[in-house]
């Protein structure tokens, strides 16, 4: 297994004088835990507000100007609209009674570029460095930007200064509201006279469907009447060389400079593996323990009745990526079919750490992670299901790597998914959750019965040598006496 990332994680850590400060900074943005930043949750010890806006002005730097030249565009205007923050709404995660506050991922650059309601413009002058304005709008960190024009005062129409204004200026009132976000946009383009100015709107891609759950999907960019308004105030010349920013999002999004890769890594924190003061088989039950499945009962079963079913002896049980194993009369540790299935599952693990490396795309990836699992003698599974038609001496493997912290699926090494989570590469320091599940049939239990594994997001970095961690992956069974 290759070295982990965890080890240099630590060696970069804060003095605990920090770590007692840093309790007392707010986050970088209200609600970000919640907006399915999974790499930035308030719980993350180098999560502060400085290095949250420090990782934003070094993404300025450093990735920001690679993804605009590498899309051969020279202006980037990013509308967030006020509109379409959540704020405080509580919604119902998948029916599953889960509360999610302030859940906001109507725009997935929400955080990276430090707002919830701004219209912001970057301009690659050819001078090396890209400039950054908020043409209207706050921002969370000024400081990462050259010009903050802050909010227009004719945002609020309820207000006199508007009434003043249109009185004084009938000519020169936009039609709708949303007009006076624009407004001095025209002079601001000309001025600079980019030959393409990319929007974010969709074109191509299904940005819907970019996330793992319908209720936090990302955005499909900006709506009819911002686009509307936009081209009014841009003119016809300008409003011409508007293309759509999706490729160039995904391309910001999956990219990461080395301070979001240390604050990823705190976010992966090695969790210690529970202990029970009593497990009585046959009245424990999974939900009395906080258990996530059973491994060695039926995936299909029904999950209601999973939950509230009373463990019995040989029964393995996964809490999180934590397997647990209740040991039967006479037993001092797990039999052999169960530590071969966890045999199955490390051997799975090197695989896939062995080669998955940047350069490849999420389709690639998957085509040669599943020719070396096959030669390794696993039989590879399109989906998490168990195939009783499949050789019963061959595990079964599923995969679904993918993107993690930002919302985002791509790069995805699967078969799920929109085909452009596949479509993507895989850049250095990529962040994946390392998401796959293995069945291994145990033909002496009867047909079809097998042991189950499923991985929940051990978090990695793609490096050059493979698949590195962002903490040491769990290492084996518990015994439960």
């Amino acid at each position: 297994m290759n070295n982990s990332l965890y080890i240099w994680i630590v060696a970069c850590s804060l003095t605990a004088a920090d770590l007692i400060a840093q309790e007392q900074y707010p986050e970088a943005m209200p609600g970000i835990s919640e907006a399915y930043y999974t790499s930035f949750d308030s719980d993350n010890p180098y999560a502060t507000k400085e290095m949250l806006n420090h990782i934003r002005r070094e993404k300025f730097d450093v990735v920001l100007p690679r993804v605009m030249r590498e899309n051969g565009v020279d202006m980037w205007i990013h509308i967030i609209r006020p509109w379409g923050w959540s704020g405080n709404e509580a919604r119902q995660l998948e029916g599953l009674g889960l509360n999610y506050q302030s859940i906001d991922s109507t725009d997935p650059m929400r955080y990276e570029f430090g707002s919830n309601a701004a219209v912001i413009v970057f301009t690659d002058t050819g001078e090396g460095r890209i400039e950054r304005v908020v043409l209207e709008g706050e921002v969370e960190d000024e400081g990462a930007y050259d010009l903050v024009r802050g909010p227009s005062k004719f945002i609020n129409q309820e207000n006199y200064e508007i009434m003043d204004y249109a009185k004084a200026n009938p000519e020169d009132i936009p039609s709708t509201e949303l007009g006076y976000r624009f407004m001095g946009l025209r002079q601001f383009v000309n001025d600079r006279n980019p030959t393409k100015i990319a929007v974010n709107y969709s074109e191509e891609l299904t940005l819907a469907e970019g996330s793992e759950t319908y209720t936090l999907s990302l955005t499909d960019g900006i709506s009819f009447a911002d686009h509307r308004q936009l081209t009014r105030e841009l003119g016809g010349k300008y409003s011409k060389r508007i293309v759509s920013s999706e490729h160039m999002i995904l391309d910001y999004l999956t990219r990461s400079v080395m301070a979001e890769i240390v604050v990823f890594g705190g976010s992966g924190k090695l969790q210690k593996p529970r202990s029970f003061e009593k497990v009585v088989p046959g009245v424990t039950t999974l939900a009395t323990i906080g258990g996530s499945w059973f491994s060695t009962r039926e995936a299909d079963h029904d999950e209601e009745a999973f939950f509230n079913y009373p463990l019995q002896q040989g029964d393995m049980f996964q809490i999180g990526m934590d397997a647990y194993y209740v040991l039967q009369e006479g037993e001092t540790g797990p039999p052999p079919e169960i530590l071969r299935s966890w045999d199955e599952m490390i051997r799975v693990r090197r695989i896939l750490a062995e080669h998955i490396v940047p350069g490849l795309t999420g389709e690639q990836a998957l085509e040669l992670v599943v020719r070396e699992l096959e030669e390794a003698g696993f039989a590879y599974i399109d989906r998490d299901r168990f195939d009783p038609g499949i050789d019963p001496e061959k595990t079964q493997v599923h995969l679904d790597l993918h993107g993690v912290g930002k919302g985002l699926l791509v790069p995805r090494i699967s078969p799920m998914g929109a085909s452009w989570h596949r479509e993507k590469e895989i850049p250095l320091f990529s962040t994946l959750g390392v998401e796959y599940m293995i069945h291994m049939p145990v033909p002496q239990w009867g047909e079809g019965r097998h042991i189950y594994y499923c991985t929940l997001h051990p978090r990695a970095v793609v490096t050059p040598r493979g698949l590195e961690f962002a903490a040491p992956p769990v290492v084996g069974i518990q015994s439960i006496h």
